[in-house]
């Protein structure tokens, strides 16, 4: 059976998740009387370019099944490099395209804004609402007895069940306090998305391509302390921490030097 505090905790991360970027959504539309276009383009970028198209680089280099998936797993060091690259390379690339064309013509400073939103809000509920609702089922599933009848099915067709047999030991370790935690951290990464949008919008307005490659390295070095935390080599609460002090300081940088001095 599945506890309370479990429940209540999938419950926490499926309806933040949604509820969080949805929020910020409408309240920008409408203070700032944005189009929700410009936030649909950023959702769908994300989805593309991290979802699908950064997925086949990972799914080659991180097979434990080759040589060279065997030698990045088992080094700290490339694993978090390769991976934090990655990510930077892939969803800023989406940004920049993103702006060249299919907004090119809305140069408003308020459009980095509202792509970013998009952008870090489809994230978070790919991560957290999506899961939290996948949570819900297997724990719905668990509880009556059918989760044990599927497991059973999957196994007879000689498929690996060690995947599905870890589910209930990964529901019953979500707490409502690290629900929190995980919706804390999906503010600050739309935090950051907007920040990253605001530095690749200016590249591309003011023809600075360079500050796409600072948003690369940027993205990527944010990406670091998570990578170190899934390698074991930090805990869960340094991990959050760097990542609120660094969201913040990035956030308040941008803001002043690119997005106040944009007309």
């Amino acid at each position: 059976m599945i506890g309370t505090s479990s429940i209540v905790g999938i419950v926490i991360m499926a309806a933040g998740g949604i509820f969080l970027p949805v929020a910020v959504c409408i309240w920008w539309l409408f203070t700032k009387k944005e189009k929700l276009t410009t936030v649909l383009t950023g959702a769908a970028v994300f989805f593309v370019f991290a979802m699908i198209l950064e997925r086949i680089p990972i799914s080659l280099l991180y097979n434990p099944a080759t040589s060279v998936g065997q030698t990045i797993l088992g080094n700290v060091a490339l694993y978090t490099i390769i991976g934090a690259l990655l990510a930077g390379i892939f969803e800023e690339t989406g940004r920049f395209l993103a702006f060249k064309t299919i907004l090119k013509n809305r140069t408003n400073k308020e459009t980095s804004v509202s792509y970013g939103i998009g952008h870090g809000g489809m994230e978070a509920i790919l991560l957290m609402g999506v899961a939290g609702a996948q949570y819900l089922i297997y724990a719905s599933m668990i509880d009556s007895g059918l989760f044990e009848q599927v497991i059973a099915e999957v196994a007879a067709t000689g498929t690996d069940v060690t995947a599905l047999e870890a589910i209930p030991a990964q529901i019953m370790a979500i707490t409502p306090l690290n629900s929190l935690l995980a919706l804390s951290e999906r503010g600050f990464a739309m935090l950051l998305h907007v920040g990253l949008s605001i530095l690749v919008f200016y590249a591309v307005r003011e023809k600075k391509t360079q500050y796409y490659f600072w948003a690369i390295a940027l993205h990527a070095l944010m990406d670091v302390p998570a990578a170190l935390y899934q390698t074991g080599v930090v805990n869960l609460y340094v991990v959050e921490a760097m990542l609120a002090v660094y969201v913040v300081v990035f956030f308040v940088l941008v803001y002043r030097k690119f997005y106040q001095k944009m007309k």
